[in-house]
């Protein structure tokens, strides 16, 4: 540790929103046993030689409800001097090093669920995951390496073998585009049995091979909420990826949407862009220098419609799964469907997406935005780059 540094242990907890808590598991959620609007959990962590350490709440909660079924209660456990080992040997009790602890429940959380304590460890260091994801030595804060976050691709009502066909074919074209643009790679959540049918995929591998596309493994099932997906796979990718320098950006977006630029900028311009942009805005908002303000940390990208002429609308799905027979006879590699697309909405959606430094601690992340504690948000200059979305992709 860093001199003046204090040893603790921080958690960000999710838990379903307030208001939701006392309705039916309809949607997924238990009844309460107590009054939603009174209750105000409290963690004490036990360490080893049965300390308790009662935790407290750093951050404030967001001003705002967002449309997140989910909100992040922030908890810090300030860590004891370690003592020493007995006498008689034995490991020492709260010492600095210790990895797994029992959580007991207190206050209010004891009325509603008596004598529940639940185990749990640290996760390990992300420092390698950090290096793998962003190396030191090629990205840098300035000029960030920047990954897709994608959702589970689950099957639609398709045949298992062409959900996992397709999939594939829209994987290449997913990273095709991303390695246009500049972006590093893809983290795709999946479950175990579809990441083993995808690694059996020869296209899949060579990504694989390539370090363009990391499976991030996720067993949970779809909720019947629209976008619970989107709510828990981006407050995982923000949080678990926190511990990485701001040499790491993310995207948060969908197979069906595309980081553009109009000036054909890949993604190192882009950022240069988006900052300059931000920076400059706040600086003249508030009449004062541009030293001193919070560094952009989340930038919500407009979302536009595309269409295309060349091709019927309930024909435009096929594009994106089917790789073109002549290319793959000739060994060529298969023409990007965006190509087809000459037609553009006139005005973006009212909701769009995301593009996010997890160091900074994003989150009340859901489908179509976030917030980040430790810099500021900012709503992207479209000149800079905004989002394609393809309206008749699936």
């Amino acid at each position: 540790m860093l001199p003046g540094q204090v040893p603790a242990v921080h958690a960000l907890i999710w838990v379903e929103v307030l208001e939701r808590l006392n309705h039916t598991a309809w949607a997924g959620v238990a009844r309460m046993a107590i009054d939603p609007d009174a209750w105000q959990p409290k963690l004490t962590l036990v360490l080893a030689d049965g300390r308790e350490v009662v935790g407290e709440r750093v951050y404030a909660a967001a001003p705002q409800v967002l449309f997140n079924q989910v909100q992040p209660l922030d908890v810090t456990f300030t860590l004891p001097p370690a003592e020493p080992a007995p006498a008689g040997g034995g490991a020492p009790g709260g010492e600095h090093g210790q990895r797994c602890f029992k959580a007991s429940v207190a206050a209010v959380w004891e009325a509603s669920f008596p004598d529940h304590r639940a185990p749990f460890c640290l996760p390990p260091s992300s420092a390698a995951l950090c290096h793998r994801l962003a190396p030191a030595a090629a990205y840098t804060p300035d000029r960030p390496a920047l990954w897709s976050v994608l959702i589970p691709l689950r099957s639609m009502g398709a045949p298992w073998g062409t959900h996992v066909s397709r999939t594939t074919v829209r994987l290449h074209h997913h990273l095709a585009y991303l390695r246009e643009v500049g972006a590093a790679g893809a983290l795709l959540y999946t479950d175990p049995l579809m990441r083993q049918a995808l690694e059996a995929e020869a296209a899949v591998q060579r990504f694989l091979r390539e370090g363009r596309l990391m499976f991030v493994t996720w067993d949970m099932m779809e909720r019947r909420d629209y976008m619970w997906d989107h709510h828990m796979v981006y407050g995982h990718a923000a949080l678990g990826l926190a511990g990485c320098g701001t040499n790491l950006w993310l995207q948060l977006s969908d197979l069906d949407e595309m980081l553009f630029s109009v000036y054909d900028s890949t993604w190192p311009r882009v950022y240069s862009c988006l900052v300059e942009s931000a920076v400059n805005r706040t600086a003249v908002r508030s009449s004062s220098s541009r030293d001193g303000a919070p560094a952009p940390a989340v930038f919500r990208l407009y979302r536009v419609d595309v269409l295309s002429s060349r091709v019927a609308p309930e024909d435009e799905a096929a594009l994106w799964y089917t790789a073109p027979a002549a290319a793959a006879a000739a060994g060529r590699p298969p023409p990007h469907p965006l190509d087809s697309y000459d037609r553009i909405s006139k005005t973006p959606l009212w909701t769009g997406k995301m593009l996010a430094c997890p160091a900074a601690r994003v989150v009340d992340s859901w489908a179509h935005d976030a917030r980040a504690l430790l810099g500021s948000w900012h709503v992207a200059n479209s000149s800079c780059a905004f989002i394609l979305h393809v309206k008749n992709y699936w």
